[in-house]
Formats: C-alpha cells, sequence, structure tokens
C-alpha cells in the first residue's frame, strides 16, 4: 500500500479514486468516514488516497498529475475579434462586444 494524495476535499478524493478505478489501479480511500464525523482538521485524520499495488505508483501519478496540475492555455494573449476587431482578455471565449466567439462562429446559435 502506497499513499498517493491527502486532503480534507472529499470531492477531489473521490474523483481521483474514479480515474485510478477506470484504469484499473486498485485503490482506497483511508480515514474517509473518520475526518467526516470527528471533524478534526490534523493530516492524520485527513482522507487519504492510497494504491495497494505499490509497483503502479508512478502510473497513478501520472493518471492524476493532470487532473492536479491542469495545464495552462498555450496562449495567455489578447485575441482580436474576427467580426468587430475589438480586443478581448485571453480568458475570454466569446467577445464582449458582438458575442462572436473566439473560433469565428456565433455564440448565440
Amino acid at each position: 500500500m502506497k499513499e498517493l494524495y491527502t486532503s480534507m476535499d472529499s470531492s477531489r478524493i473521490g474523483f481521483y479514486k474514479s480515474v485510478l478505478d477506470e484504469a484499473g489501479i486498485v485503490c482506497f480511500i483511508q480515514n474517509d468516514a473518520g475526518a467526516q464525523t470527528l471533524n478534526v482538521i490534523s493530516p492524520i485524520f485527513q482522507p487519504t488516497l492510497c494504491i495497494v499495488d505499490d509497483s503502479r505508483y508512478d502510473e497513478a501519478i501520472a493518471l492524476l498529475k493532470p487532473h492536479h496540475y491542469p495545464e495552462t492555455p498555450e496562449s495567455t494573449a489578447e485575441w482580436t475579434c474576427a467580426k468587430c476587431n475589438e480586443e478581448n482578455p485571453a480568458e475570454f471565449e466569446v467577445c464582449w462586444n458582438c458575442e462572436t466567439a473566439r473560433d469565428g462562429s456565433s455564440a448565440k446559435d
């Protein structure tokens, strides 16, 4: 048994478990009920995602890494709307002025 991830965020732990289950990696959540029942912040009582087969640790980490550290968008630069030529922040997927999608399609469809 090897610990992968510890957090008080039980929804994240549950999501990570489902990712590993889908990949066929046998895992379990240790301290799941105890942390909720005791309402204690101490790390020794926090829910911990563990795998049974230590030899699959690197594979498990590789599967979880994209979810834990999402890739940043390729471009952080502003973009110009193809329809109205208005400048838009990089985070916007739709033009603030005319509501045209970043790729040029109509966002109202």
